[in-house]
Protein backbone atom coordinates (compact mmCIF):
# COMPACT_ATOMS: atom_id res chain seq x y z
CA UNK A 1 0.00 0.00 0.00
CA UNK A 2 2.82 2.19 0.78
CA UNK A 3 3.63 1.86 -3.05
CA UNK A 4 0.53 2.80 -3.94
CA UNK A 5 -0.01 5.88 -1.98
CA UNK A 6 3.90 7.41 -3.00
CA UNK A 7 2.95 7.18 -6.85
CA UNK A 8 -0.40 8.69 -6.15
CA UNK A 9 1.35 11.49 -4.25
CA UNK A 10 3.58 12.05 -7.28
CA UNK A 11 1.19 11.82 -9.97
CA UNK A 12 -0.09 14.78 -7.74
CA UNK A 13 2.57 16.33 -7.72
CA UNK A 14 3.00 16.12 -11.37
CA UNK A 15 0.52 17.38 -12.02
CA UNK A 16 0.11 20.37 -9.54
CA UNK A 17 3.85 21.25 -11.31
CA UNK A 18 2.33 20.59 -14.57
CA UNK A 19 -0.57 23.51 -13.97
CA UNK A 20 2.08 25.71 -11.75
CA UNK A 21 4.99 25.77 -13.92
CA UNK A 22 4.12 25.97 -18.15
CA UNK A 23 7.40 25.17 -20.11
CA UNK A 24 8.22 28.45 -21.46
CA UNK A 25 11.82 27.56 -23.19
CA UNK A 26 12.17 24.52 -25.65
CA UNK A 27 15.90 23.72 -25.36
CA UNK A 28 15.50 20.93 -28.78
CA UNK A 29 13.32 19.06 -30.57
CA UNK A 30 13.80 16.74 -32.98
CA UNK A 31 11.26 14.28 -34.70
CA UNK A 32 11.29 11.82 -31.50
CA UNK A 33 11.15 13.93 -28.61
CA UNK A 34 12.08 17.39 -26.76
CA UNK A 35 13.66 19.39 -23.85
CA UNK A 36 11.64 21.94 -22.50
CA UNK A 37 12.44 23.23 -19.19
CA UNK A 38 12.67 20.72 -16.80
CA UNK A 39 11.09 17.96 -18.75
CA UNK A 40 11.81 15.53 -21.42
CA UNK A 41 9.14 15.00 -23.94
CA UNK A 42 8.70 11.91 -25.80
CA UNK A 43 5.43 11.44 -27.16
CA UNK A 44 3.42 9.89 -24.10
CA UNK A 45 6.38 9.89 -22.03
CA UNK A 46 7.56 12.44 -19.78
CA UNK A 47 10.57 12.54 -17.18
CA UNK A 48 10.34 15.84 -15.14
CA UNK A 49 12.96 17.14 -12.41
CA UNK A 50 10.99 18.00 -9.28
CA UNK A 51 13.56 19.42 -7.68
CA UNK A 52 17.79 19.14 -7.49
CA UNK A 53 17.35 15.86 -6.12
CA UNK A 54 14.42 14.11 -7.65
CA UNK A 55 13.50 12.60 -10.92
CA UNK A 56 10.21 10.94 -11.85
CA UNK A 57 9.60 9.67 -15.46
CA UNK A 58 6.65 7.60 -16.60
CA UNK A 59 8.50 5.70 -19.53
CA UNK A 60 8.48 1.86 -19.20
CA UNK A 61 11.16 -0.25 -20.97
CA UNK A 62 9.17 -3.24 -20.57
CA UNK A 63 11.88 -5.92 -19.93
CA UNK A 64 15.10 -4.42 -18.12
CA UNK A 65 13.59 -4.30 -14.36
CA UNK A 66 16.57 -2.19 -13.23
CA UNK A 67 15.40 1.17 -14.66
CA UNK A 68 13.56 2.60 -11.72
CA UNK A 69 10.89 5.67 -13.10
CA UNK A 70 12.27 7.83 -9.94
CA UNK A 71 15.41 8.76 -9.04
CA UNK A 72 16.01 10.24 -5.58
CA UNK A 73 19.36 11.82 -4.12
CA UNK A 74 20.64 8.57 -1.92
CA UNK A 75 24.58 9.84 -1.35
CA UNK A 76 25.84 12.47 -0.12
CA UNK A 77 27.39 14.40 -2.72
CA UNK A 78 28.31 17.80 -0.86
CA UNK A 79 31.97 17.29 -1.02
CA UNK A 80 31.58 17.37 -4.61
CA UNK A 81 31.86 20.55 -6.62
CA UNK A 82 28.45 21.77 -6.79
CA UNK A 83 26.79 22.44 -10.41
CA UNK A 84 23.99 25.45 -11.27
CA UNK A 85 22.24 25.82 -14.50
CA UNK A 86 19.03 27.86 -15.81
CA UNK A 87 16.90 24.63 -15.63
CA UNK A 88 16.74 22.18 -12.54
CA UNK A 89 16.44 19.34 -15.01
CA UNK A 90 20.57 19.98 -15.64
CA UNK A 91 21.67 20.06 -12.16
CA UNK A 92 19.08 17.21 -11.02
CA UNK A 93 21.05 15.01 -13.74
CA UNK A 94 24.17 16.25 -12.78
CA UNK A 95 23.09 15.49 -9.09
CA UNK A 96 22.05 11.74 -10.13
CA UNK A 97 25.57 10.96 -11.97
CA UNK A 98 27.29 11.96 -8.40
CA UNK A 99 25.31 9.79 -6.49
CA UNK A 100 25.84 6.67 -9.23
CA UNK A 101 29.20 7.64 -9.07
CA UNK A 102 29.42 7.14 -5.53
CA UNK A 103 27.36 3.81 -6.10
CA UNK A 104 30.19 3.13 -8.50
CA UNK A 105 33.49 3.15 -5.57
CA UNK A 106 33.97 -0.69 -4.73
CA UNK A 107 35.34 -1.69 -1.81
CA UNK A 108 38.77 -1.59 -2.47
CA UNK A 109 38.39 1.98 -3.61
CA UNK A 110 38.38 1.00 -7.40
CA UNK A 111 35.32 2.16 -10.09
CA UNK A 112 33.37 -0.46 -10.76
CA UNK A 113 31.63 -0.42 -14.42
CA UNK A 114 28.65 -0.83 -14.27
CA UNK A 115 25.91 -2.22 -12.40
CA UNK A 116 25.83 -5.44 -14.40
CA UNK A 117 29.60 -4.63 -14.93
CA UNK A 118 31.97 -5.79 -11.62
CA UNK A 119 35.81 -4.53 -11.93
CA UNK A 120 37.75 -2.48 -13.51
CA UNK A 121 37.99 -2.56 -17.77
CA UNK A 122 40.72 -0.68 -18.83
CA UNK A 123 39.45 0.92 -21.85
CA UNK A 124 36.12 1.88 -19.68
CA UNK A 125 37.72 3.19 -16.50
CA UNK A 126 40.23 4.84 -18.62
CA UNK A 127 37.60 6.79 -21.04
CA UNK A 128 36.13 7.68 -17.75
CA UNK A 129 39.05 9.23 -16.35
CA UNK A 130 39.96 11.32 -18.92
CA UNK A 131 36.03 12.50 -19.11
CA UNK A 132 35.60 13.50 -15.43
CA UNK A 133 36.88 10.73 -12.93
CA UNK A 134 40.66 12.38 -12.86
CA UNK A 135 38.73 15.23 -10.83
CA UNK A 136 35.85 14.07 -9.22
CA UNK A 137 37.66 10.90 -8.07
CA UNK A 138 41.55 11.16 -8.32
CA UNK A 139 42.63 8.34 -5.78
CA UNK A 140 39.75 5.90 -7.03
CA UNK A 141 40.80 6.77 -10.25
CA UNK A 142 44.65 5.92 -9.65
CA UNK A 143 44.05 2.91 -7.67
CA UNK A 144 41.68 1.49 -10.47
CA UNK A 145 44.92 2.53 -13.03
CA UNK A 146 47.33 0.43 -10.77
CA UNK A 147 44.79 -2.81 -11.00
CA UNK A 148 45.09 -2.58 -14.55
CA UNK A 149 48.92 -3.03 -14.60
CA UNK A 150 50.35 -7.12 -14.96
CA UNK A 151 53.31 -8.15 -12.62
CA UNK A 152 55.32 -8.32 -15.89
CA UNK A 153 54.75 -4.10 -15.92
CA UNK A 154 52.61 -3.86 -18.81
CA UNK A 155 49.06 -2.71 -19.26
CA UNK A 156 46.25 -5.14 -19.43
CA UNK A 157 44.18 -5.03 -22.59
CA UNK A 158 40.83 -5.97 -21.90
CA UNK A 159 38.84 -9.18 -23.66
CA UNK A 160 38.20 -8.49 -27.34
CA UNK A 161 38.20 -10.79 -30.12
CA UNK A 162 40.47 -13.76 -29.66
CA UNK A 163 40.37 -13.07 -26.31
CA UNK A 164 42.87 -10.03 -25.66
CA UNK A 165 45.64 -8.54 -26.84
CA UNK A 166 47.32 -8.25 -29.52
CA UNK A 167 43.77 -8.60 -31.60
CA UNK A 168 42.67 -6.02 -29.42
CA UNK A 169 44.88 -3.89 -29.16
CA UNK A 170 43.10 0.14 -27.76
CA UNK A 171 45.28 -0.67 -24.10
CA UNK A 172 47.33 2.65 -24.98
CA UNK A 173 43.80 4.50 -24.07
CA UNK A 174 45.76 3.69 -20.58
CA UNK A 175 48.43 5.98 -21.33
CA UNK A 176 46.02 8.96 -21.66
CA UNK A 177 44.13 8.31 -19.07
CA UNK A 178 46.97 8.42 -16.80
CA UNK A 179 48.47 11.41 -18.04
CA UNK A 180 44.72 13.47 -17.16
CA UNK A 181 46.08 12.39 -13.43
CA UNK A 182 49.46 13.86 -13.76
CA UNK A 183 47.01 17.25 -15.26
CA UNK A 184 45.30 16.77 -11.99
CA UNK A 185 48.01 16.45 -9.56
CA UNK A 186 51.22 17.70 -11.07
CA UNK A 187 52.93 14.45 -9.27
CA UNK A 188 56.30 13.44 -10.69
CA UNK A 189 55.99 10.66 -8.73
CA UNK A 190 53.32 9.01 -10.70
CA UNK A 191 55.00 9.69 -13.88
CA UNK A 192 58.08 7.93 -12.38
CA UNK A 193 55.51 4.82 -10.78
CA UNK A 194 54.01 4.19 -14.73
CA UNK A 195 56.84 5.13 -16.90
CA UNK A 196 58.35 1.69 -16.85
CA UNK A 197 54.48 -0.07 -17.82
CA UNK A 198 54.39 2.45 -20.59
CA UNK A 199 57.81 2.13 -22.43
CA UNK A 200 57.68 -1.80 -22.22
CA UNK A 201 53.93 -1.65 -23.51
CA UNK A 202 54.52 0.46 -26.61
CA UNK A 203 57.70 -1.46 -27.37
CA UNK A 204 55.80 -4.77 -27.17
CA UNK A 205 53.33 -3.25 -29.39
CA UNK A 206 55.89 -1.99 -31.77
CA UNK A 207 57.15 -5.26 -32.65
CA UNK A 208 53.81 -7.44 -32.40
CA UNK A 209 51.03 -4.95 -33.93
CA UNK A 210 52.70 -2.37 -35.42
CA UNK A 211 52.53 -3.20 -39.90
CA UNK A 212 55.29 -0.98 -41.62
CA UNK A 213 53.71 -1.40 -44.79
CA UNK A 214 50.63 0.60 -43.91
CA UNK A 215 52.76 2.16 -41.03
CA UNK A 216 49.53 1.88 -38.92
CA UNK A 217 48.96 0.09 -35.52
CA UNK A 218 47.06 -3.40 -36.38
CA UNK A 219 43.37 -4.49 -34.19
CA UNK A 220 40.00 -3.74 -33.60
CA UNK A 221 37.87 -0.94 -33.33
CA UNK A 222 38.35 0.26 -29.85
CA UNK A 223 35.46 -0.51 -27.90
CA UNK A 224 33.79 -1.73 -30.70
CA UNK A 225 34.61 -5.41 -29.05
CA UNK A 226 32.29 -7.72 -30.91
CA UNK A 227 33.13 -8.51 -33.76
CA UNK A 228 30.26 -9.77 -35.65
CA UNK A 229 29.01 -6.16 -34.42
CA UNK A 230 31.52 -4.42 -37.07
CA UNK A 231 33.62 -6.76 -39.52
CA UNK A 232 32.11 -9.26 -42.12
CA UNK A 233 30.96 -12.54 -40.98
CA UNK A 234 33.85 -14.04 -42.73
CA UNK A 235 36.61 -12.66 -40.46
CA UNK A 236 38.22 -14.54 -38.15
CA UNK A 237 40.25 -13.29 -34.90
CA UNK A 238 43.56 -13.37 -37.52
CA UNK A 239 41.56 -11.21 -39.60
CA UNK A 240 41.08 -8.86 -37.19
CA UNK A 241 44.23 -8.60 -36.10
CA UNK A 242 45.77 -7.59 -38.98
CA UNK A 243 43.36 -4.86 -39.70
CA UNK A 244 43.53 -0.92 -38.99
CA UNK A 245 40.99 0.34 -36.88
CA UNK A 246 40.54 4.47 -37.19
CA UNK A 247 39.82 4.75 -33.72
CA UNK A 248 42.47 2.81 -32.45
CA UNK A 249 45.16 4.85 -34.28
CA UNK A 250 44.04 7.57 -32.99
CA UNK A 251 44.19 6.56 -29.22
CA UNK A 252 47.63 5.85 -30.29
CA UNK A 253 48.74 8.15 -31.92
CA UNK A 254 47.97 10.53 -28.87
CA UNK A 255 48.98 8.48 -26.64
CA UNK A 256 52.34 8.45 -28.83
CA UNK A 257 52.35 12.42 -28.08
CA UNK A 258 52.08 11.64 -24.21
CA UNK A 259 54.43 9.66 -23.81
CA UNK A 260 57.10 11.36 -25.53
CA UNK A 261 56.00 14.31 -23.10
CA UNK A 262 56.00 12.00 -19.96
CA UNK A 263 59.80 10.56 -21.39
CA UNK A 264 60.80 14.51 -21.15
CA UNK A 265 59.88 15.57 -18.22
CA UNK A 266 61.62 12.65 -16.89
CA UNK A 267 64.79 13.25 -18.71
CA UNK A 268 64.45 10.03 -21.39
CA UNK A 269 65.24 12.52 -24.38
CA UNK A 270 65.95 9.85 -26.42
CA UNK A 271 62.67 8.22 -26.27
CA UNK A 272 60.97 11.17 -25.99
CA UNK A 273 62.28 12.27 -29.66
CA UNK A 274 61.77 8.35 -30.43
CA UNK A 275 57.68 8.84 -29.27
CA UNK A 276 57.59 12.31 -30.54
CA UNK A 277 58.40 11.16 -34.07
CA UNK A 278 56.20 7.99 -33.91
CA UNK A 279 53.15 10.12 -33.68
CA UNK A 280 53.82 12.23 -36.05
CA UNK A 281 54.24 9.73 -38.34
CA UNK A 282 51.23 8.29 -37.44
CA UNK A 283 49.25 11.11 -37.39
CA UNK A 284 50.26 11.59 -40.98
CA UNK A 285 49.55 8.44 -42.38
CA UNK A 286 46.04 8.07 -40.50
CA UNK A 287 44.69 10.71 -42.50
CA UNK A 288 46.09 9.47 -45.94
CA UNK A 289 45.38 6.05 -45.17
CA UNK A 290 41.68 6.23 -43.77
CA UNK A 291 40.37 9.78 -44.96
CA UNK A 292 37.48 9.89 -47.29
CA UNK A 293 37.14 12.79 -49.13
CA UNK A 294 34.57 11.75 -50.89
CA UNK A 295 32.19 11.35 -47.72
CA UNK A 296 34.09 13.39 -45.91
CA UNK A 297 35.24 11.45 -42.73
CA UNK A 298 37.26 8.95 -42.22
CA UNK A 299 36.89 5.28 -42.72
CA UNK A 300 36.18 3.17 -39.81
CA UNK A 301 38.80 0.49 -40.46
CA UNK A 302 41.04 -1.33 -43.65
CA UNK A 303 40.87 -4.72 -43.76
CA UNK A 304 41.47 -8.09 -46.47
CA UNK A 305 44.03 -11.01 -46.52
CA UNK A 306 45.57 -9.64 -49.42
CA UNK A 307 44.71 -6.04 -49.92
CA UNK A 308 43.69 -2.73 -47.52
CA UNK A 309 40.49 -2.46 -48.39
CA UNK A 310 38.51 0.38 -46.84
CA UNK A 311 35.28 -0.20 -44.94
CA UNK A 312 33.19 3.04 -45.90
CA UNK A 313 31.36 3.78 -42.41
CA UNK A 314 31.47 6.57 -40.05
CA UNK A 315 32.48 5.46 -36.80
CA UNK A 316 31.71 8.43 -34.19
CA UNK A 317 33.97 7.72 -31.14
CA UNK A 318 37.61 8.26 -33.46
CA UNK A 319 36.05 10.90 -35.03
CA UNK A 320 35.97 12.90 -32.17
CA UNK A 321 39.07 11.93 -30.60
CA UNK A 322 40.74 12.74 -33.63
CA UNK A 323 39.37 16.18 -33.39
CA UNK A 324 39.76 16.54 -29.68
CA UNK A 325 43.14 15.87 -30.08
CA UNK A 326 44.19 17.36 -33.20
CA UNK A 327 45.04 14.16 -34.97
CA UNK A 328 42.58 15.14 -37.70
CA UNK A 329 44.06 18.22 -39.14
CA UNK A 330 42.45 21.37 -37.81
CA UNK A 331 40.93 23.02 -41.32
CA UNK A 332 38.76 19.46 -41.48
CA UNK A 333 37.35 19.68 -37.59
CA UNK A 334 34.67 22.17 -38.85
CA UNK A 335 33.29 20.48 -42.19
CA UNK A 336 33.61 16.51 -40.29
CA UNK A 337 31.26 17.62 -37.66
CA UNK A 338 29.04 19.18 -40.23
CA UNK A 339 29.06 15.67 -41.63
CA UNK A 340 28.84 13.33 -38.67
CA UNK A 341 25.78 11.21 -39.23
CA UNK A 342 22.93 12.49 -36.43
CA UNK A 343 19.87 10.29 -35.39
CA UNK A 344 16.36 11.95 -33.92
CA UNK A 345 18.16 10.17 -30.52
CA UNK A 346 21.84 10.83 -31.11
CA UNK A 347 25.04 10.32 -32.79
CA UNK A 348 25.17 6.31 -33.54
CA UNK A 349 28.49 4.36 -33.02
CA UNK A 350 28.83 3.67 -36.60
CA UNK A 351 26.72 3.83 -39.42
CA UNK A 352 25.27 2.76 -41.92
CA UNK A 353 23.73 0.54 -39.57
CA UNK A 354 24.40 -3.72 -40.42
CA UNK A 355 20.59 -4.31 -41.34
CA UNK A 356 20.67 -8.08 -40.72
CA UNK A 357 22.58 -7.40 -37.10
CA UNK A 358 21.09 -7.00 -33.57
CA UNK A 359 21.69 -3.84 -31.75
CA UNK A 360 24.72 -3.27 -29.28
CA UNK A 361 26.95 -1.49 -31.18
CA UNK A 362 25.18 -1.82 -34.12
CA UNK A 363 22.54 0.69 -34.89
CA UNK A 364 23.55 1.89 -31.10
CA UNK A 365 24.19 5.08 -29.23
CA UNK A 366 26.13 4.84 -26.20
CA UNK A 367 26.03 8.06 -23.99
CA UNK A 368 29.97 8.10 -23.40
CA UNK A 369 30.29 8.44 -27.00
CA UNK A 370 27.86 11.00 -27.49
CA UNK A 371 30.05 13.25 -24.55
CA UNK A 372 33.28 12.98 -26.79
CA UNK A 373 31.10 14.19 -29.32
CA UNK A 374 29.53 16.91 -27.56
CA UNK A 375 33.46 17.94 -26.85
CA UNK A 376 34.02 17.70 -30.10
CA UNK A 377 31.30 19.42 -31.83
CA UNK A 378 32.56 22.46 -29.30
CA UNK A 379 36.55 22.60 -30.61
CA UNK A 380 34.90 22.58 -34.24
CA UNK A 381 32.46 25.56 -32.87
CA UNK A 382 29.24 23.91 -34.25
CA UNK A 383 27.04 24.64 -31.76
CA UNK A 384 24.11 23.03 -33.00
CA UNK A 385 25.68 19.83 -32.67
CA UNK A 386 26.73 20.52 -28.66
CA UNK A 387 23.24 20.83 -27.83
CA UNK A 388 22.58 18.28 -30.30
CA UNK A 389 24.72 15.78 -28.28
CA UNK A 390 24.04 16.97 -24.50
CA UNK A 391 20.21 16.54 -25.40
CA UNK A 392 21.23 13.08 -26.47
CA UNK A 393 22.69 12.45 -23.23
CA UNK A 394 19.85 13.74 -20.77
CA UNK A 395 16.96 12.66 -23.09
CA UNK A 396 17.93 8.92 -21.97
CA UNK A 397 19.60 9.54 -18.39
CA UNK A 398 16.11 11.39 -17.48
CA UNK A 399 13.54 9.07 -19.11
CA UNK A 400 15.17 5.95 -17.83
CA UNK A 401 16.34 7.76 -14.66
CA UNK A 402 19.81 6.52 -14.39
CA UNK A 403 22.88 6.27 -16.60
CA UNK A 404 22.51 3.60 -19.15
CA UNK A 405 25.36 1.95 -21.49
CA UNK A 406 23.69 1.92 -24.47
CA UNK A 407 20.14 2.58 -25.87
CA UNK A 408 18.91 1.68 -29.71
CA UNK A 409 19.17 4.40 -31.99
CA UNK A 410 16.25 3.31 -34.20
CA UNK A 411 13.89 3.17 -31.22
CA UNK A 412 15.82 5.01 -28.51
CA UNK A 413 15.03 2.05 -26.25
CA UNK A 414 17.14 -0.30 -24.17
CA UNK A 415 15.28 -3.62 -24.36
CA UNK A 416 16.24 -4.67 -27.57
CA UNK A 417 19.94 -4.09 -26.94
CA UNK A 418 21.88 -7.45 -26.16
CA UNK A 419 23.50 -6.15 -22.77
CA UNK A 420 23.03 -3.10 -20.90
CA UNK A 421 23.77 -1.47 -17.63
CA UNK A 422 22.29 0.99 -15.64
CA UNK A 423 24.95 3.04 -13.34
CA UNK A 424 27.29 3.03 -15.93
CA UNK A 425 30.77 4.24 -15.31
CA UNK A 426 31.56 5.91 -18.36
CA UNK A 427 27.99 6.95 -19.03
CA UNK A 428 27.58 8.87 -15.71
CA UNK A 429 31.37 10.09 -16.66
CA UNK A 430 30.19 11.93 -19.76
CA UNK A 431 27.09 12.95 -18.31
CA UNK A 432 29.39 14.70 -15.34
Amino acid sequence: MNRIYCYIIIFICLSLYGCCNKTNNNYLTTEAYSWKDNQIIQGDYIATAISDTCIVSNYNSNIDTTTNVIWKLKNDISMYPQYSAPTTLEVALYNMSLDEMVNAIEADSTLRTGVEWAGVWTRDVSYSIILSMAHMQTSVSINSLLQKINSRLRIIQDTGTGGAWPCSSDRVIWIIAAWEIYLETGNIDWLEMIYPAIQNSLDDDRRVIFDSESNLYRGETSFIDWREQSYPKWMQPVDIYNSKAHNTNVVYAHALEIASKIADILGEKNYATKYLQWHKDLTENIHKALFNDKLFYHNIYLYGRNSNYSEERFESLGEALGILWDITPTNLHRKISENIPMTDFGVPVFYPYIDSMFSYHNNAIWPFVASYTALAYAKANNEKGVLYSIGSIYRSAALFCTNKENFEASSGDDKHTAINSSNMLWSLSGNI
